[in-house]
C-alpha cells in the first residue's frame, strides 16, 4: 500500500508527510482563523440537512456515471468489505470525509482533530471529526439504516483517533477494507476523485445493502415466485410498472433486458447476453451499441436500444450509423420505444439507407411490437413460462440478486415499492 520512500516525520510541534516528491507540513496547535471559518461553514451545511438532501437526490440518478470506473470500483470494494465484525467504522468515516470535502474542498480530510483549547491535541488546520460524526454523520447513517453503528459514533473505534494524519502511512491497528479507504482518502484529498459524486455513490450502495432493502427484496421475490399469470397479463403488468414508476427510462431498460434474460434461460436466443450497462450513458463510454446486446464470442451480432419517451428517432439513427462503423459484424440493430414509433417517410428511408450501407438489419419497434416479435412461435405454455420468468428476472435484477447480468448501482428501493404494488 505504501510506495518506497513514502514516510511520515513526527516532531514536537508538527508532522511532515512525504508522498513521492511532495512534502506537506501539518502544524499542531489551536485552530487557525481560517480553519474556524471552514468549520463553521461545514457545521452550517450539516445543520441545513446536507446529508439528508444528498440522500433524497439519489433515487433515479445513475450515480456511478459521475465517476470513473476505477473510482466506483474502489468504493464498491470498500462497501463489500463490511462484515458483521469489521469495516463499518471505515465506511462511516469515508462518508464523513467525502461530505466534508464536498462542502469545503479546502479542508484537509487527513486532519481529524481541531479545536480552540490548548489542553487537547489539535492541528492548526484540522477539524473535529469526532464532533461532526457524533452530531451529524452517525445519527444520519443510523436513521436511514445504512450502517449498524454504535450511537456514540465511529470514533469509538479508538484506532481511528490516533494523533497522526490519515494517510497510507497511518499505522493504527485496524481491520476491514483499509486499502480501499486509503485509496479514496488519497484520491479525494488530491482532487482526483470528485467528492460529492463519490459520496452519492457510496450512499447508493449502502442503501441497496441496508436491512430494510434486503427485507423488501425478499418480499417482492417471494411474490414473484408465487404469482400465476398469463403472458399477456405479465406484459401489461410490466408495462404499467415502467410507465408509472420513478425514473421510467431506466426501469424500461431493465424491463427489456430482463425479458431477454428470461428468453436466455429458456434457450430461445442465439448468442450470449451482454450484462446490463450500469448507467444510461455507458454506450459511448464502453463501446456498446445498445442497452441489450447479444454476442457470438467477442463480437456483437444483435443490439437493441431502449428509448423511453422518444418516438421520433432521427437523431438516434444517425448515432447508430456512426456506431456501426466500428461494428461491421452486427447483423441486427434496432430501437424499442415505449409508445408507437413515429414512422415518417424520412425516418423509414433513413433506416433503410443505414441497413444497406452497413449490411445490417435496422428495426424501429414499439414495446409491444418487439415483445410480440421475440415471443413469436412459442406455444401457449412456453409463453406462460416466459412471462413468469420475465417477472422474476425483473424483480431479481432490481433486488440486486443478479449482479453478473444486471449490476444496477442506483438505489432500487423505490422500484421495489412499485414492483410490490404490481405483484400485490
Amino acid at each position: 500500500m505504501c510506495k518506497e520512500g513514502d514516510h511520515l516525520d513526527v516532531y514536537g510541534d508538527r508532522s511532515e508527510l512525504h508522498i513521492g516528491e511532495s512534502k506537506t507540513v501539518y502544524l499542531e496547535g489551536r485552530q487557525s482563523i481560517e480553519a474556524i471559518k471552514r468549520t463553521q461553514k461545514i457545521v452550517q451545511a450539516f445543520e441545513d440537512g446536507f446529508l439528508t438532501k444528498a440522500m433524497d437526490q439519489l433515487q433515479g440518478c445513475a450515480t456511478s456515471d459521475e465517476l470513473p470506473d476505477r473510482h466506483s470500483s474502489i468504493i464498491k470494494t470498500l462497501v463489500n468489505g463490511v462484515t458483521s465484525e469489521v469495516g463499518r467504522a471505515l465506511v462511516g468515516l469515508t462518508c464523513l470525509q467525502l461530505a466534508i470535502k464536498s462542502i469545503e474542498p479546502e479542508q484537509s480530510i487527513r486532519l481529524h482533530k481541531g479545536g480552540k483549547s490548548n489542553s487537547r491535541f489539535s492541528w492548526q488546520e484540522g477539524i473535529s471529526m469526532r464532533t461532526l460524526d457524533n452530531t451529524f454523520n452517525t445519527p444520519f447513517l443510523r436513521e436511514y439504516g445504512l450502517l449498524k453503528l454504535n450511537k456514540d459514533g465511529i470514533m469509538m473505534t479508538r484506532s481511528l483517533a490516533e494523533n497522526y494524519p490519515y494517510s497510507r502511512l497511518y499505522k493504527a491497528e485496524m481491520r476491514g477494507p483499509i486499502k480501499s479507504w486509503v485509496e479514496i482518502l488519497e484520491l479525494a484529498e488530491s482532487g482526483k476523485m470528485p467528492p460529492y459524486p463519490a459520496l452519492r455513490f457510496l450512499l447508493s450502495l449502502l442503501k441497496n445493502n441496508s436491512d430494510n432493502f434486503i427485507a423488501k427484496a425478499e418480499r417482492v421475490i417471494s411474490l414473484a415466485k408465487h404469482i400465476n399469470v398469463g403472458f399477456s397479463d405479465a406484459t401489461r403488468m410490466i408495462m404499467h410498472f415502467f410507465s408509472s414508476t420513478t425514473y421510467s427510462a431506466r426501469a424500461f431498460e431493465v424491463a427489456l433486458h430482463s425479458f431477454i434474460q428470461a428468453l436466455s434461460e429458456m434457450r430461445f436466443i442465439d448468442g450470449t447476453l451482454v450484462p446490463l450497462s450500469q448507467m444510461r450513458s455507458a454506450n459511448k463510454k464502453h463501446g456498446n451499441v445498445g442497452d441489450i446486446e447479444l454476442k457470438h464470442g467477442n463480437i456483437i451480432v444483435e443490439s437493441w436500444d431502449a428509448k423511453f419517451g422518444k418516438p421520433y428517432l432521427r437523431d438516434e439513427l444517425e448515432e447508430l450509423n456512426d456506431k456501426l462503423e466500428y461494428h461491421p459484424y452486427l447483423e441486427i440493430a434496432g430501437f424499442i420505444v415505449n409508445t408507437d414509433v413515429i414512422r415518417s417517410n424520412e425516418i423509414i428511408q433513413r433506416a433503410e439507407e443505414i441497413s444497406i450501407i452497413h449490411e445490417c438489419e435496422v428495426h424501429l419497434f414499439s414495446f409491444n411490437e418487439w415483445i410480440n416479435l421475440k415471443s413469436r412461435g412459442l406455444s401457449e405454455n412456453q409463453q406462460r413460462e416466459l412471462g413468469q420468468r420475465w417477472i422474476l428476472a425483473l424483480v431479481e435484477s432490481f433486488s440486486q440478486k443478479r449482479p453478473e447480468l444486471a449490476p444496477i448501482d442506483e438505489p432500487c428501493d423505490a422500484w421495489l415499492d412499485g414492483l410490490i404494488d404490481m405483484l400485490s
